[in-house]
């Protein structure tokens, strides 16, 4: 073989390996970066994630605080009612009276 022919060959040699290790560098760069931006994305959609359920976890207990105070206001009310059935005088009649009309009026009118 002569020096031309040896020296086109390592040229040509060169230029594959150049091109190759540009190549396979590249790509490895492009992984890592689509990677870390992959992580970010996921990451922000777990912050996203968290936020919502705070924030319905908070409407939820606002809630149930809300029905507890509106079940203690309607136990306190058939306490009243109660306690007033039990002082009418006439409770024990076999009709209603005027007294026991209003009461009944008070629990259906709510």
């Amino acid at each position: 073989m002569n020096i031309r022919a040896i020296a086109g060959l390592a040229l040509a040699v060169a230029v594959v390996a150049a091109g190759a290790f540009a190549y396979f560098t590249g790509r490895g760069h492009g992984y890592a970066a689509a990677s870390a931006r992959y992580e970010t994305i996921m990451a922000e959609q777990v912050a996203a994630n968290q936020r919502a359920i705070d924030a319905a976890n908070r409407d939820l207990l606002r809630a149930a605080d809300a029905l507890d105070a509106k079940s203690q206001e309607l136990d306190n009310a058939l306490e009243t009612i109660d306690l007033a059935a039990s002082a009418d005088p006439d409770g024990g009649a076999l009709c209603l009276t005027a007294d026991s009309v209003m009461r009944l009026n008070k629990v259906t009118n709510r």
